[in-house]
Order: structure tokens, then sequence, then C-alpha cells
């Protein structure tokens, strides 16, 4: 494990640390630093991450805390002593590893119609990996983000955009893809290397815009494509327009 991801790990712990005691947290739990399996991502030719804002809390069902996360039974709480980070590691690579896990596929799917476009997927099922990152926080909250007090969220975001943007960089992705509020957007601090641009529309009686910028993500220079969100990702969207959009801005960047 390299010095860098123990550091993510180490940081999303601590963070976890903080907020133990607080009642909007879903407990147990485990911060989800990210969802899906970094060595193809790493190894793939062309790098894309998702953003949304924070786990659900629907990731750890009540019934088993861990359904989602079975290698994370082993190492909870023993990790907030600063061990077994490699079983945490292991835990998030194979979330998408159906079985022994059980991902939230309702809503990674839609991402996933869109990944598709991109020959991209969660799930292996394609030439490209993808990531899944959380830009306010790694923490699974009840209620959900948008039903936390405005204290609760501002605590949440002191430490959550500090990873993230760390998490970033460590990933060094081609491509980011968000469908979140569109205010959400000005808490990414990477420098914005151009205007933002209309990449794809869906033509229909309320026209929806793909838009894409450029940000410097340490060395290199990364697209960032946004698209209204609903209550999901993209969320009045047919998945066959997502699979359209996902071509379309493949055929931008490349």
């Amino acid at each position: 494990m390299t010095s860098k991801i123990h550091d993510l790990i180490r940081e999303s712990w601590q963070v976890y640390r903080r907020f133990q005691d607080q009642s909007f947290l879903v407990k147990p739990s485990i911060p989800i630093l990210f969802f899906g399996d970094s060595e193809p991502y790493f190894s793939s030719k062309l790098k894309v991450i998702t953003l949304g804002l924070n786990p659900s809390r629907i990731e750890f069902p009540h019934e088993d805390r861990f359904f989602r996360f079975s290698c994370a039974s082993k190492v909870y709480p023993r990790i907030l002593e600063g061990v077994s980070y490699g079983e945490y590691l292991e835990a998030l690579n194979g979330y998408f590893r159906e079985p022994p896990n059980h991902p939230y596929r309702p809503w990674f799917n839609c991402f996933e119609h869109l990944l598709t476009g991109l020959d991209c997927s969660y799930y292996g099922n394609a030439s490209n990996a993808a990531i899944h990152t959380d830009l306010c926080s790694p923490l699974a909250t009840d209620p959900t983000w948008s039903n936390l007090s405005s204290e609760a969220q501002i605590s949440l975001l002191s430490s959550g955009t500090r990873l993230w943007h760390s998490l970033v960089e460590w990933l060094s992705p081609d491509l980011i893809i968000a469908s979140v509020a569109r205010s959400h957007l000005r808490r990414i601090s990477f420098p914005q290397q151009d205007d933002w641009k209309v990449v794809h529309t869906i033509d229909r009686s309320n026209p929806y815009d793909v838009e894409l910028t450029k940000l410097k993500i340490g060395g290199k220079t990364a697209a960032l494509v946004f698209g209204k969100a609903a209550n999901t990702p993209f969320g009045t969207v047919s998945n066959i327009d997502k699979r359209k959009i996902g071509l379309a801005i493949k055929n931008h960047i490349s």
C-alpha cells in the first residue's frame, strides 16, 4: 500500500472519529473514501470519477450494517485504533463485486448508463473502470444531506471537502462527472482553466444541457462535466439519452 493511500485512509477514519458521537452519523458504519475498484481504475486508459455529496444511509441497512461492505465487518471497530488499513481498502475495492457484496444499484445505475457511452463501468463491464467519490463528506448520515442542519453541514464540510481534494489528487482523473445542485460546484477549488461550454443538448420541451469545463489537478488537466440533477443524478434523463451523453463526452474529450 502506498503512503498516499495510507494517509487518505487514516484521514478518513479521523473524520469518522471526530463525528462518532453525533446523532446524525449512521452507526455502526465506515467512512467511504470512494466506491469502486482502484486497481483496474489506475490501469484504465480513461480515468473517470463520478461525484456525489455524501454516502447514502442506505449503504448501511439497519438489519445488517455491513451488508454492502462484507470485508468491513472484520475490521470495525478495531480500525479506529489505526490498524487494518489493508482490509479497509479491500472493502472499498470490492464494493461493486457481486457476490459477495450488494452494491446500491438503483442509485449507481443513474451514472452507469452514462458511463457505458464512455466505454466505462463501475462493475468491470467495460475497458475502463470508474470510481465514485463524495465531495462533502465520506460519512453516511441520517437524515440525508439536504435535511441536515446548516451547523452539521458546515462542520462536515470543513473536513470532507479537504479530504475529497486530496483523494482526487491521488486518483488523478481525466474526467469528473457531476450531477448535483450547481451551487456545490463552487466547493471544488482546483483552478478552472476555461469557461463552461455546452457539449451536448437533449432536445425536448425543456432542453437539457450538458456542460464541460477544464480543471488543473496537480500536473494535468482534467475535464469536469455537469448535468442537472433531480432526485437522482441526471434524474430527468432517459437511459438511452444518458448513453448518448456519455458518447458525446467521449467524442469531445478524445
